[in-house]
């Protein structure tokens, strides 16, 4: 494997992935000479292929196509040991249609920010979410997350979006399913305990933030902190969709954690459980239901930032 390996997504934001590395592919080449790209083949091949890049020696992984694509090549390596993770720092090249990590990682959108990102960027530790649930053919599942995992309306916005596809890019196509699936929106009863804390009761939904932002560009948690060991769960309680409705602009704007109804805690576990079928939203995907337990796995991988973000020498 070579020293520094991009996995490109080809189908990621309708095609606009593969576009996107025909761009950089050969100032990228230029400056980082023992380079490759591979293309996946299917679901899960990002996985593979960041593992076994791990294992051979690879010093830097960078996932081309959205958070999907990234989130497959991060379970990849958290298969390796802790030791071998951190030889190796993960970026993105965004192109797939939320792009929510390289939004709250503040990513450069031009090209030649990108390009010195990749190339000259710092390394800093950033936490990992751990999940284990419910698949949907009821199987016992375990999963890693890098932006959100949650559960409720989310849970049935994702796989609306999986059903519908983001034709309209990735900001439009969930606004849409989200404002779709808030005429229909029904709390649900959920047994809930946070670091040993019950905190159980009807709710609409449940966000597991390390980042900012969900949804291609939901502020959900916008002081969400990815490296401090903890994780924002924010709360959505029993309200009127018309309620619902009035809040829902305020995800944009970061200001709906000041509704009545809405709430926000730090936590480093929870364990959710319910008697109804309640949809989980892992990374942007549609995956598994609960029940469901999450953990916060502190400075687990290593990222590439903007140099004054982070300690130079990746």
């Amino acid at each position: 494997m070579p020293s520094t390996l991009f996995i490109l997504n080809s189908a990621a934001g309708h095609g606009r992935a593969a576009s996107v590395w025909d761009s950089f592919r050969e100032e990228a080449l230029r400056a980082l000479p023992d380079a490759a790209c591979i293309r996946t083949e299917g679901p899960g091949h990002a996985g593979d292929l960041a593992q076994k890049a791990v294992e051979s020696g690879s010093k830097r992984l960078i996932a081309i196509g959205g958070d999907g694509t990234f989130s497959e090549m991060l379970n990849g390596v958290m298969r390796v040991p802790l030791e071998q993770r951190r030889t190796v720092a993960l970026a993105a090249l965004p192109a797939g249609s939320g792009c929510d990590l390289a939004r709250h990682l503040s990513y450069p959108a031009d090209h030649q920010g990108l390009l010195e990102l990749i190339v000259r960027g710092a390394g800093r530790g950033m936490d990992v979410g751990k999940i284990s649930y419910s698949g949907l053919d009821g199987s016992g599942r375990e999963r890693h997350f890098i932006n959100i995992a949650a559960f409720g309306l989310a849970g049935e916005v994702a796989h609306l979006i999986h059903r519908m596809g983001k034709k309209l890019g990735g900001t439009l196509s969930y606004a849409l399913a989200s404002a779709r699936a808030l005429l229909t929106a029904r709390a649900k009863t959920l047994r809930l305990t946070a670091d040993g804390l019950d905190i159980s009761g009807r709710y609409h939904l449940g966000v597991i933030a390390n980042t900012s932002s969900m949804g291609g560009g939901m502020l959900v948690a916008p002081q969400a902190v990815d490296d401090d060991g903890v994780m924002e769960l924010v709360l959505v309680s029993d309200m009127s969709r018309l309620r619902l409705w009035m809040n829902f602009p305020g995800l944009y704007r970061g200001t709906h954690l000041n509704e009545q109804g809405i709430s926000l805690r730090g936590i480093k576990t929870l364990k959710a459980e319910s008697d109804e079928t309640v949809y989980l939203n892992i990374d942007g995907e549609a995956d598994g239901m609960l029940p469901a337990s999450f953990e916060i796995l502190p400075k687990a991988v290593t990222v590439l930032v903007p140099s004054k973000t982070g300690l130079p020498g990746f």
